[in-house]
């Protein structure tokens, strides 16, 4: 039996948002999986990101991996049937293996009317990927992954982490860098680039210097746009004052908190947010 709504949007855990707020259309959630010390958790659904935090800092083992094939069945095979369309927007293909997975489904299963988009990123990036796809379809476009890169491309996602030791676990830096970062306490100002690798913008040797440059980045970036979004987002409370400093005077669309899928690979200490054209 066909929805009342047409339209149907899935995307992963990846996906950092404020269940408060919503997207006012139909929505779920193809859920990653986290491990901490080798016992395996839905993200966000057995795990709450504090709980997952407190795990972070007691020095658990941590780890994570794409949705379950069951998971990404189930859902695909049920919405397929109930709407003309389904959108699916995932976390970078260069970063995990869920977008491939969920193609593959959807090749095997023969679901013509499911529409998969490689967001090229992760987290509040994501996100914004996620709500432009939305405006955009619910306007009467047809979305395509063109269409998703040229959103990529118009958005600029910048964070920070104060520990290296979650990107080095991950292997996003090598042990010779991580060692020489540590040393001289540098605080990376990451992001990702139009391929969905993780990328480098600079770094600082202090808080307010990090807060300052990354303000700068932002900045420069709105100067593109006529009007702009800003969707912000951060871990443990600790960061929240400098996520603050960095966000002032902003226009916020919205600030969520960073889940467990995402800070198993950079740590709890992290805050940052996406600049994109407005819409």
């Amino acid at each position: 039996m066909k929805s009342s709504s047409t339209r149907i949007y899935l995307f992963d855990s990846s996906v950092d948002y404020d269940e408060k707020v919503g997207f006012n259309v139909p929505t779920d959630v193809i859920p990653l999986r986290v491990y901490v010390n080798d016992r395996e958790f839905k993200d966000k659904v057995d795990i709450t990101n504090e709980e997952f935090y407190s795990y972070c800092q007691s020095g658990a083992k941590l780890g994570t991996s794409q949705p379950s094939q069951s998971d990404i069945e189930e859902k695909l095979l049920k919405y397929s049937k109930e709407y003309e369309t389904v959108y699916v927007v995932t976390i970078s293909s260069k970063l995990s293996g869920t977008y491939d997975a969920i193609r593959n489904c959807v090749e095997r299963y023969k679901l013509k009317n499911v529409r998969v988009f490689d967001s090229k990123s992760a987290s509040v990036k994501t996100t914004y990927i996620l709500y432009r796809t939305i405006h955009e379809a619910e306007n009467g476009k047809v979305v395509d992954q063109e269409m998703v890169d040229t959103f990529v491309r118009e958005c600029q996602l910048i964070f920070c982490v104060t520990s290296l030791e979650y990107l080095e676990r991950g292997g996003r830096i090598g042990k010779a860098k991580a060692l020489l970062g540590k040393l001289l306490k540098i605080k990376p100002i990451l992001s990702t680039d139009e391929e969905g690798y993780t990328v480098s913008l600079d770094t600082a040797r202090t808080m307010e210097n990090c807060v300052e440059k990354m303000r700068k980045l932002s900045q420069s970036f709105m100067e593109k746009f006529t009007n702009s979004i800003v969707i912000a987002g951060y871990g443990v409370e600790s960061v929240k004052p400098y996520l603050e400093k960095l966000v002032e005077g902003f226009t916020i669309h919205l600030v969520v908190r960073i889940g467990p899928a995402i800070t198993a690979h950079v740590g709890p200490e992290v805050f940052g947010l996406v600049v994109g054209r407005g819409f």
